[in-house]
């Protein structure tokens, strides 16, 4: 039976495990982000949106084997860590539940909690709001889309569970009515793949992650939904209309001024250059080898919490046992 004193030790174990691996994946992510451009946004939005809240899989796995190891697995590095005095085990009584183990296991399950229902809470609020003063801003929904009274440049999907559309009349009275439509087909894409809500938890979830790794993550993810929606719109208005009118916005953002709101997706937002590289000249032939390199990396990084999962069971726990002493 699973104490108490187990489970707050797999609980700092845990900690320990989505440490560690937040801090591999800041040492290789890095080197892997470029050839990653290298495969087509839709497999790389799968992987960065997997990649993402991996230490904290990492650690949430990694806590359930240590409160519910049989410790006999074949390849423990600890020679079959239990608790009874036998020869073949690196054997300890089992840890008391302390105060001091009280406090740093259901404390630091209780701050995670807290942290994520925070987060979750604040970007839902911002998003929101987002959507409450665009909606204000309105002056008519012509279609698919919410004509915005400003002069400023401005087309975004706005929401998380039901996205609206809103351009700026500033937009379309600079813009042909064909690029005015190619504009309305990609930010009608993402709100049909719900994008905005798919970075909010990509944005929670990905805590363990260094703070510039998570800011790589969120910016590649962000180019590959925009990629993903530029083909969209290219598939109904053509890849060389769709390029054109991405940098007609580009322009006119840079000459007149545009807006920005947390949690909304923009028509000229992410890498305007990568993203019209890939309409007129797609180079994606790393698809294959980066799905086999990703599997093969999911396998390595089981078996490391299965050959891992002992020893920091037994040292964290023995760590405890001689405080108590």
């Amino acid at each position: 039976m699973i104490g108490w004193a187990d489970i707050w030790i797999a609980v700092l174990s845990g900690c320990g495990i989505a440490i560690a691996a937040g801090l591999v994946l800041g040492l290789v992510g890095p080197f892997s982000m470029r050839p990653l451009r290298k495969v087509s946004p839709w497999v790389r939005s799968v992987i960065l949106v997997l990649s993402a809240p991996a230490p904290l899989i990492a650690g949430i796995l990694g806590a359930k084997l240590v409160a519910w190891s049989p410790h006999a697995l074949p390849f423990d590095l600890v020679s079959h860590h239990c608790h009874a005095d036998l020869a073949i085990c690196s054997s300890h009584a089992r840890a008391e539940n302390s105060v001091l183990l009280i406090a740093l296991g259901a404390g630091t399950l209780g701050a995670l909690i807290v942290w994520i229902a925070l987060s979750l809470f604040d970007l839902v609020s911002q998003s929101t709001q987002s959507q409450r003063l665009l909606g204000a801003a309105c002056s008519s929904r012509n279609g698919r889309a919410s004509r915005l009274v400003t002069d400023r440049i401005v087309a975004v999907s706005a929401g998380l569970l039901r996205p609206r559309i809103f351009i700026s009349e500033g937009l379309v009275k600079r813009l042909d009515r064909s690029d005015v439509e190619v504009v309305i087909a990609h930010e009608a894409a993402h709100g049909q793949r719900r994008d905005s809500l798919i970075r909010l938890l990509v944005s929670v979830f990905s805590l363990g992650h260094l703070p510039h790794m998570k800011t790589r993550l969120l910016a590649e993810l962000e180019l590959a939904q925009e990629q993903i929606c530029d083909r969209a719109a290219a598939k109904a208005f053509g890849a060389v209309p769709t390029a054109e009118t991405l940098l007609k916005v580009e322009r006119l953002k840079h000459s007149l001024g545009g807006e920005s709101l947390p949690l909304c997706t923009a028509f000229d937002h992410s890498d305007i250059e990568a993203r019209t590289r890939a309409l007129v000249a797609p180079e994606f032939g790393m698809t294959r080898p980066a799905v086999i390199m990703f599997s093969c990396l999911l396998l390595i990084g089981a078996l490391a919490l299965l050959v891992a999962a002992e020893p920091v069971h037994h040292e964290i726990e023995s760590l405890f046992i001689s405080l108590q002493n």
